[in-house]
């Protein structure tokens, strides 16, 4: 892996690690929703800001209705109930139990990409799907 893959690999890592912390701090007083409503204003000022700095807002312009449209549906349900599910356990239970948990979505994804994208299903991904299986086992196990 080149170093600014390494690189941009241990950035997110950090951010995605460093966020739930933040959240279950916040959430102690506030509502899922509200919760929801600040992170996603300071994500959108963040981007906007970006975009700004960079010029790439005018690549807005060529987007299509369609990828807009799939962007779009991709934002509602990761972007808004994805998170609000996500800030609702969040706010009631460990954290060290909800985020290993929540973070499980790649067995969705790769069921989803067998069936709907028509990928291929090798002994990597088997065994991957398993161990993902294992893992909620043994953190519900524990839990209980």
């Amino acid at each position: 892996m080149e170093k600014k893959a390494i690189f941009l690999w241990l950035a997110t890592i950090f951010f995605w690690g460093i966020s739930p912390i933040l959240e279950k701090i916040g959430l102690q007083k506030v509502e899922p929703q509200i919760g929801l409503f600040i992170r996603t204003i300071f994500a959108l000022s963040g981007v906007t800001v970006f975009l700004l700095i960079t010029s790439d807002i005018e690549k807005i312009k060529l987007l299509s209705l369609r990828d807009v449209l799939i962007l779009g549906m991709s934002g509602l349900t990761a972007g808004f109930l994805g998170m609000y599910t996500y800030f609702s356990l969040l706010k009631s239970h460990q954290a060290s139990l909800v985020v290993p948990l929540t973070a499980t979505y790649p067995l969705v994804v790769s069921v989803l990409a067998i069936f709907l994208l028509r990928e291929s299903v090798t002994p990597s991904k088997i065994l991957g799907t398993a161990l993902i299986v294992l893992g909620v086992y043994f953190l519900f196990r524990d839990s209980s």
